[in-house]
């Protein structure tokens, strides 16, 4: 609304001749609208301004991304991660680590990740030729509504491919996965061949 339509409104309540309640319930004005109005126009500043600043709150600004680049090109070997540390320590401004690589990749100044480890095999090196020379271990997640998470852990035997043991857990911790374990051994007792191994899959 303009501020020459707002003088109107204001003009029109104070010569209506009504109470001014009465008068702003027929414009279906609220008395808060009207009073914040009468108190502007007393101040020369009825008309609406634009507040803040033109760019959204979560907008990097010029100034702020030629920071995160001259910091990027002056140490090429730190992380997106780093440098947004760094911004943030130095108490310039506050920066997160997906809006740097957002702002690197833009100009080119990303590297390609680098694979770390190795692949994992098809199938193990080491074939199995009768049973209990290999077995191998698995936690299955089970998620239980309204209370939390179960843990199906199991031992199998690599060559027969059956479950020598088997048990619901309530954590994944060390000893849970031991005792399924020794449930296995005392399960095959005077069977498992000396030398058995055990391999975890995930």
């Amino acid at each position: 609304m303009s501020a020459q339509e707002k003088s109107e409104i204001l003009a029109l309540v104070a010569y209506s001749g009504l109470p001014r309640r009465r008068a702003l319930a027929q414009l279906g004005l609220p008395k808060s609208t009207y009073y914040r109005w009468l108190s502007r126009q007393t101040l020369g500043r009825l008309q609406d301004r634009k507040g803040g600043s033109s760019l959204p709150w979560n907008k990097l600004r010029p100034e702020e991304e030629a920071k995160i680049l001259a910091q990027a090109r002056d140490s090429p070997d730190l992380s997106c991660r780093r440098i947004a540390l760094s911004l943030v320590d130095s108490g310039d401004f506050y920066v997160s680590e997906s809006t740097v690589f957002r702002v690197l990749k833009r100009e080119g100044l990303t590297k390609p990740a680098e694979i770390v480890g190795f692949k994992a095999a098809k199938e193990y090196r080491r074939k199995t030729t009768k049973p209990n020379e290999l077995w191998a271990t698995d936690c299955a997640h089970l998620k239980i509504v309204d209370w939390g998470w179960y843990y199906l852990v199991t031992v199998m035997d690599d060559y027969s491919r059956f479950i020598l043991a088997w048990e619901l857990k309530s954590d994944m911790a060390s000893e849970s996965l031991i005792d399924v374990v020794q449930k296995a051994v005392d399960a095959c007792g005077s069977n498992i061949r000396s030398g058995t191994t055990t391999g975890g899959r995930s």
